[in-house]
């Protein structure tokens, strides 16, 4: 008896996996064969030199990795100087991808809604050395002490998500910031703050919540008027789960091997501030492009928003991290950068201060194996050549 119902069990879960790879057969497409040229927009006619070249690196990604489409912009001296982009914003359908799709930046939103603090900072809204709970006094682990600059450097002790399908795939709308903050609210630390480091995206909804306590407005009105509008972004915004199909936004796909499925959709409504916005890589250029002069940020805020933060120890925090972004240096100088991963997207954002140069690229899948940070250099590398 005992032996037929552990057959059985055994049995309905191999029923169960062959409808469920059947199911995921018959929702599967693959990208068209044939070869496709890259589109491309050249603005500075300076830079004509390095056009070849640029484009022959994002057709080499796009095969390469088997992507949907990829989409790569180029700023230079406060312009946008280059944009290519080659592939299918939907395959389904067969609508290609041009240089106004929206692609999910994941992460790189932090660098977005770090930079508002700064200037929020600058203009004595909000104090970033001050305790979180100054500006929102009910939230039980603020009792910690943890001060806003911590939420922004990962040294706060908030966790990270739990699990991929429990907590980094959500399908829950949460109405308020302060709803989706609740999720890690009467978590245990992971650490005294200031003396570890452990990313985040918890932590920037923290982040939204007192930029809302500090201003009196909504986090979505706070990025529109501080950022998004200001800079010209005009395809960046939130991604709402309530968003219309045709937007111009590109399907999010999950890819195997050279087929691509459409995920569940998904509600990143817990994570705005840390992971929830939509852009354009030209957008994001725009973005960096306004952190190099003195219009946004003046220099002092620049400094603060780019200058890795070290533990209580002494000892630099494990990803250079310093606010929003991870700082690194290489033979061009220092560069800020940050890249965003989440299921359906794939994007990275680099500037260089001191040589006034910044690309930002996204696809609508998360490839394996794909090094963004090797990725940007090929491109700073293709530019700088003809800066001069």
């Amino acid at each position: 008896m005992i032996k037929k119902i552990i057959l059985g069990f055994f049995g309905g879960i191999v029923l169960l996996f062959v409808i469920l790879c059947g199911y995921l057969y018959s929702l599967k497409v693959e990208r068209p064969d044939e070869r496709i040229a890259v589109l491309s927009v050249l603005h500075h006619e300076k830079y004509q030199a390095s056009v070849p070249k640029a484009e022959e690196w994002v057709s080499s990604i796009y095969i390469h990795h088997l992507l949907p489409s990829l989409s790569v912009a180029v700023g230079i001296d406060g312009n946008l100087v280059w944009e290519g982009v080659i592939g299918y914003s939907n395959i389904q359908d067969q609508v290609m991808a041009d240089h106004k799709t929206g692609y999910r930046i994941g992460s790189i939103s932090k660098s977005m809604t770090a930079s508002a603090v700064l200037q929020m900072h600058q203009k004595g809204i909000i104090q970033i050395d001050r305790p979180f709970n100054t500006y929102v006094k009910d939230y039980a682990s603020g009792e910690a002490g943890y001060t806003v600059k911590q939420l922004l450097t990962h040294q706060a002790g908030i966790r990270h998500y739990a699990g991929y399908f429990t907590e980094a795939f959500n399908t829950k709308e949460y109405h308020s910031t302060r709803e989706a903050a609740s999720i890690v609210e009467n978590d245990d630390l992971l650490f005294t703050p200031g003396t570890g480091f452990n990313y985040s995206t918890y932590g920037y909804t923290l982040i939204a919540l007192a930029m809302e306590s500090a201003s009196a407005s909504s986090f979505e009105r706070i990025m529109a008027d501080t950022v998004f509008l200001p800079m010209g972004m005009r395809s960046t915004h939130f991604d709402k789960i309530n968003t219309k199909e045709g937007t111009g936004q590109a399907t999010p796909y999950i890819s195997i091997d050279d087929f691509f499925f459409t995920p569940p959709k998904e509600n990143v409504s817990y994570k705005y501030a840390g992971g929830g916005l939509i852009s354009t890589p030209s957008d994001m250029v725009k973005f960096g492009n306004s952190l190099l002069n003195d219009d946004f940020l003046n220099a002092e805020s620049r400094t603060v928003l780019w200058q890795p933060v070290p533990l209580k120890t002494g000892e630099m925090n494990p990803q250079n991290y310093a606010l929003g972004f991870r700082i690194g240096r290489d033979e061009f100088g220092m560069f800020a950068h940050h890249g965003g991963s989440l299921t359906g997207g794939y994007s990275f954002l680099t500037v260089y201060p001191e040589i006034g140069l910044v690309v930002a690229f996204s696809t609508n899948t998360r490839p394996a194996g794909f090094n963004r940070l090797e990725a940007a250099k090929k491109m700073v590398n293709i530019f700088t050549k003809v800066r001069n």
